[in-house]
């Protein structure tokens, strides 16, 4: 397992980019209520500019959180490292935006056909595709390091809630991942794990052994779709009890 000064200075970091993500998340939250609903795509080309700037900026700065960061905490595993930095997609930010604002807006309207519920639906959705978009900052340069250095062997996921949806608690159990051909950091909108590097294969911390006791009681008997639904009725169950 990383020391616990590596565990602890990987919690501290995850909080900063959490908070830098929610920020400009909830602002945009803030700018969807205002909409003009009766010219969508009119106020939508007027703002999204300033918008996907915002988006570009945060993500960018993550980016180079995540560098300085990365370079801390291989150090105190014994490692120097010198993190791959990402360039932002502007068109790809710029696409992901659109979705899941005039796009979200005008879907919601056609279901419901409610200004006030479109509206909200849009915001939530912004929001949660804003934070998403900026956290890809750090995450994206994590994962290029990992794939472009041989320092790294391979990546933990890290909850960065108390208390993770069952999709991410099942990759989590998952442990250590170390292979570089077709690794992937899987992600959601709100979702709020990192991947935290690994310099050499290790037993799982605590957390995921017990993870992985879970899911084996969960899906016994299950396989594919059915084991993941099976661990989603388990999670949720645990969540309500």
């Amino acid at each position: 397992m990383p020391s616990p000064q590596a565990e602890a200075l990987t919690r501290e970091y995850q909080q900063q980019v959490l908070n830098v993500a929610t920020l400009l998340a909830r602002r945009l939250r803030v700018t969807a209520l205002r909409a003009d609903v009766n010219d969508i795509d009119g106020w939508w080309d007027q703002i999204s500019p300033q918008i996907q700037q915002e988006i570009l900026t945060g993500q960018s700065a993550l980016a180079r959180m995540a560098r300085g960061y990365l370079r801390q905490h291989a150090l105190l595993e014994g490692v120097r490292l010198a993190p791959v930095v990402i360039e932002p997609d502007p068109q790809q930010i710029a696409t992901a935006l659109r979705v899941t604002g005039p796009v979200a807006f005008k879907t919601q309207m056609a279901i419901s056909g409610s200004e006030t519920a479109a509206t909200r639906v849009m915001a939530s959705q912004l929001q949660g595709s804003a934070a998403r978009l900026v956290l890809e900052g750090d995450r994206q340069t994590t994962m290029r390091t990992f794939r472009e250095r041989d320092e790294v062997a391979g990546y933990r996921r890290k909850a960065g809630r108390s208390r993770p949806c069952a999709f991410c608690q099942m990759l989590i159990g998952r442990g250590g991942v170390y292979s570089k051909e077709t690794v992937r950091f899987q992600s959601h909108d709100r979702c709020s794990c990192k991947p935290e590097l690994l310099y050499r294969r290790e037993p799982e911390p605590p957390e995921v052994r017990r993870l992985q006791e879970q899911w084996a009681t969960a899906t016994a008997g299950h396989s594919g779709a059915a084991a993941i639904e099976a661990w989603r009725r388990f999670v949720d169950g645990r969540a309500t009890s």
